[in-house]
């Protein structure tokens, strides 16, 4: 301002007129320029409230133009954070490595709760409309699920990996190498082979799985491996019999807890599960399967909460740190999809894996299958010994067969299912038709004396001959009252069945029900029931009215067959389970 005064002072019309000084003049210009300079950088900013632009150049990292134009400054400021809290959901397997990456998170804008959350409450939970910002499963295939009920989310990277395995003991590796289980063997194979020795009644081994609905490498394994050639999803009696026994003899729990408590067991297990088994004492050893292993994967999944997108961004940076490698590493799991595998003394070294996570309609498939057939079967088995049981079919006689029949099923019938023993004629107990021989228990149960289920059936129809046959037969009343009786026996986790074994014609001397009658009684049975029983009947011999058979079925909603060979009864107990699959 002294300049300005100087410079209006001599501007005066009375201004003495000596000379100006040089410096007073290069003063008075400086000024003058840099005023001037001030004002177009407020008109060429929009206003006097924006920041004035560096002159050095621009500060978000665009490049300034060199070719004599003029360039405009970027004026942009970025927008303050969303300080929201966080609510992170994270399974039991990778918990630490979350909280680990949440507290590197953390700083004065964002804040985390890390909240431990097993598969089955983090669905349940989801499913009555509460919401976590993000979340970190034990699988990608429980996001799958639960975005195939409508929960809005979204998938993000891969935050940890472990491949699948079979686990068993180490005195049984020898046993499934005979058997040609082994690194050369897909799991179709495993299964297949495992099949025809269930079949037959003397397995040196058990094949069992956890329920795939919870149990991540038991979804890997199915899911993943279902389209392979002779995988369970092929439509095939043998296919369909795979997946039905190994939902019926589930491990609930743990699958590695079958191997240790039956060392001849095998069950699938990621590589994680086996190297904490092995640290916790267990004596457990892998057998990797041919070709891409089935690997478990879990992702970062993003759902619509309430809490900053910033917040959940920088959780996601720090969970596919170095730090957190190193966390993971731990945890024995491989960070990412393809990090590097943790020191596993029961894993062969090397063992890599090629494989993606199962795709979501496979997952989807493989819940709906396994939600169908792995409900407890309760059959009840009513066989016929009328008389005309006696007649002679090849070389044997219908009683005969019956007898093999249920015996050969119980011997490949899993313990979980539960079973009784019905025997009818006319008039076989006063005026009912039919009498109990044995209650209906699960299979592996205490029946008292010592003895199973299983061993009391065995030995009860082993007693079936000639000399156990009276009476006529009274088909239709038995049927009916076994209908009835399952019906009452019915609960929601279970399905219900009839069994019945007979030479196929009604033949009640005492009257009882008609043909029609029965069929309009099993038919109205079926249509007020959500979940009526099932019923299967079995002819045998050359005389079975396979037509009347086949319309008593159907009223019910089931099925007929004629049996001609006693070891064709245990696949029907698979079929009996296997038809109810989507």
């Amino acid at each position: 301002m002294r300049y300005l005064a100087e410079v209006a002072k001599h501007d005066r019309p009375n201004l003495d007129r000596r000379p100006l000084s040089p410096l007073l003049i290069v003063g008075a210009l400086v000024l003058l320029v840099a005023v001037a300079l001030g004002v177009w950088a407020l008109t060429r900013g929009g206003g006097g409230d924006d920041p004035v632009a560096d002159p050095t150049g621009p500060s978000d990292g665009t490049a300034a133009t060199t070719d004599g134009e003029d360039a405009e400054a970027s004026t942009a400021t970025a927008a303050p954070a969303d300080c929201s809290p966080v609510t992170v959901w994270a399974a039991p397997e990778i918990l630490p490595a979350v909280q680990g990456a949440a507290e590197r998170a953390t700083d004065d804008c964002f804040t985390f709760t890390v909240q431990e959350r097993e598969t089955a409450t983090a669905l349940n939970t989801l499913r009555g409309g509460e919401v976590p910002d993000a979340w970190v499963p034990g699988s990608t295939a429980w996001p799958q699920l639960a975005a195939q009920e409508g929960i809005d989310l979204e998938v993000g990277p891969v935050i940890a990996s472990s491949p699948v395995v079979l686990a068993t003991a180490p005195g049984t590796v020898d046993t499934l190498a005979q058997l040609g289980i082994g690194t050369e063997a897909t799991f179709a194979d495993v299964t297949s082979t495992y099949r025809e020795l269930a079949a037959a009644g003397d397995a040196p081994v058990t094949l069992r799985t956890g329920d795939p609905r919870v149990d991540a490498a038991t979804m890997s394994l199915l899911a993943g491996t279902s389209q392979e050639s002779g995988g369970w999803a092929e439509d095939s009696p043998e296919s369909r019999e795979v997946l039905v026994r190994l939902a019926q003899t589930a491990v609930q729990g743990d699958p590695l807890s079958a191997v240790q408590s039956e060392p001849t067991t095998f069950v699938p297990a990621t590589e994680q599960q086996l190297s904490q088994a092995v640290q916790d004492g267990a004596d457990l050893t892998a057998v990797p399967l041919a070709g891409d292993a089935s690997v478990v994967q879990m992702p970062l999944v993003r759902l619509t909460g309430d809490g900053s997108t910033d917040a959940v961004d920088a959780l996601q940076e720090q969970l596919l740190s170095p730090d957190a490698s190193g966390e993971l590493t731990a945890l024995d799991l491989r960070a990412g999809a393809d990090g590097a595998a943790p020191d596993v003394p029961a894993l062969p070294d090397g063992l890599t894996v090629a494989a993606s996570a199962p795709e979501a309609g496979a997952v989807t498939t493989t819940a709906e299958t396994w939600a169908a057939v792995a409900p407890q079967s309760r059959i009840l088995t009513v066989v016929d010994i009328s008389g005309s049981m006696e007649a002679e079919i090849d070389d044997t006689t219908r009683i005969d067969l019956a007898r093999d029949a249920v015996q050969a099923a119980l011997e490949v019938i899993p313990d979980q299912t539960a079973m009784g023993l019905w025997y009818f004629s006319t008039a076989l107990n006063g005026a009912a038709d039919h009498a109990e021989q044995v209650p209906l228990r699960e299979l592996g149960e205490d029946a008292g004396d010592g003895r199973s289920q299983r061993e009391v059936l065995l030995e009860v129809t082993d007693e079936l001959g000639l000399e156990t046959l009276t009476g006529d037969t009274g088909l239709h009343d038995s049927l009916w009252t076994g209908y009835q009786y399952m019906s009452e026996q019915q609960t929601p986790d279970t399905i219900s069945s009839v069994l019945l074994l007979t030479d196929g014609i009604n033949d009640d001397s005492t009257g009882g029900l008609t043909e029609d009658e029965v069929a309009s009684l099993l038919e109205q049975g079926r249509q007020s029931s959500d979940s009526p029983v099932t019923v299967v009947l079995i002819g045998m011999g050359p005389d079975v009215d396979e037509a009347a058979l086949e319309r008593l079925a159907e009223a019910a909603g089931g099925e007929s067959f004629v049996l001609r060979d006693a070891l064709e009864l245990p696949q029907v107990f698979v079929d009996i389970v296997a038809r109810r699959a989507p």
